[in-house]
């Protein structure tokens, strides 16, 4: 009621306190001008475990220094230290996360609930939790919500810009990623697997035509809409495999590389000087929920859908890359959640620039 009051009469700003919990922090449209809104940046006074009571975080507003109008907001996320001696401190939690006399101070509980209070911020100002992998020292927004930096970090070597993919990016100027939820990026924030390789190409024009859960028979439904583009890089297939289910999925290796082909096909009539890598179906992890395989007739199966891919590109002279061996390689020398969120999705951070080399470091025909 309050702020509501004040917008009616003119403010450009409001920022709210009191509550001791976090409270949503927007930019507004109202009466034809941004006002920029903060019901409570949480708790700073004390702590208290219940009712995301060691949550806080630190609240910025941008103002355009000519125009003087509100042009966005961020917030740093914080976790509320108890110490030993009754004291409390907000800390950054990617300063939790990433220093590491802090991390000394902390105790594994600590962590833990450090990572909640950024799930719990992101999820009541953005509407989505973030996972802590993917923790920055600031999260941006604007008037149409949450504005993600794009991850890098990747370090390329030699025979990784020899790699396929790598050279048929440079020869291309329209690129067309084509996918499903790992390529769409789907659980990460909106990060797809390939984001790490994109700082090596400004002025691309890089477009992504991807959905969460996709089999190649949706994709197909949906190839009107696909973007022209000078190369297609299509990764599909895993959901395929783990669905199992006839009505969507292609439920044998022919009648993947069937749909594989017509998918290609309608590209081909829209592009028709297009050229296109495929990359196998994604390795995906025990214990996935989603399939009613064991892990091993998964595993089994994936590989056959990757050799009739690999068979279907050699007969057409079309480009053909298997990530999955580096990946399981990488996700057997160190627990999983260092690139995963789950059996199957990397994260924003070490995740996708581990699927990155993956893709660029694997031996292609």
């Amino acid at each position: 009621m309050w702020f509501d009051i004040f917008k009616e009469n003119g403010a450009d700003i409001i920022l709210g306190d009191h509550p001791h919990v976090i409270e949503p922090a927007a930019i507004e449209d109202y009466g034809g001008k941004k006002v920029f809104t903060a019901y409570c940046p949480g708790n700073f006074a004390n702590i208290y475990r219940e009712n995301q009571g060691d949550t806080s975080m630190l609240t910025d507003v941008y103002i355009d220094r000519d125009s003087k109008k509100i042009i966005g907001g961020s917030i740093v996320p914080l976790y509320t230290h108890a110490r030993a001696d009754g004291n409390y401190r907000a800390v950054p939690v990617y300063s939790i996360m990433n220093g590491t006399s802090l991390r000394t101070q902390l105790t594994t509980d600590d962590i833990r609930l450090a990572a909640n209070s950024n799930s719990i911020i992101t999820d009541v100002v953005f509407g989505h939790s973030m996972d802590i992998t993917s923790v920055t020292e600031r999260y941006f927004f604007n008037e149409n919500g949450f504005i993600r930096s794009k991850a890098v970090g990747l370090e390329l070597t030699a025979e990784m810009r020899k790699n396929t993919l790598f050279t048929e990016m440079n020869k291309a100027d329209s690129i067309c990623f084509i996918g499903d939820s790992v390529t769409e990026g789907t659980k990460n924030g909106g990060c797809p697997w390939y984001e790490p390789i994109e700082e090596y190409f400004p002025g691309k024009n890089i477009m992504n035509y991807s959905k969460g859960g996709c089999t190649v028979s949706y994709m197909n439904s949906c190839a009107d809409n696909i973007p022209e583009a000078e190369l297609y890089v299509i990764a599909l297939g895993t959901n395929d495999v783990r669905y199992r289910d006839s009505s969507v999925c292609a439920m044998t290796p022919e009648d993947y590389t069937e749909s594989i082909s017509k998918l290609k096909n309608s590209l081909s009539e829209k592009s028709p000087k297009a050229d296109f890598v495929f990359i196998a179906p994604w390795y995906s992890t025990d214990g996935d929920p989603f399939c009613p395989l064991s892990y091993r007739e998964k595993s089994e199966l994936n590989a056959d859908y990757s050799a009739a891919l690999e068979k279907y590109c050699h007969d057409n002279s079309l480009m053909y890359i298997n990530a999955n061996n580096y990946i399981q390689k990488e996700l057997s020398a160190a627990p999983a959640d260092k690139f995963l969120l789950d059996h199957i999705h990397p994260n924003a951070s070490a995740g996708v620039i581990m699927y990155s080399a993956a893709v660029l470091s694997e031996a292609e025909n």
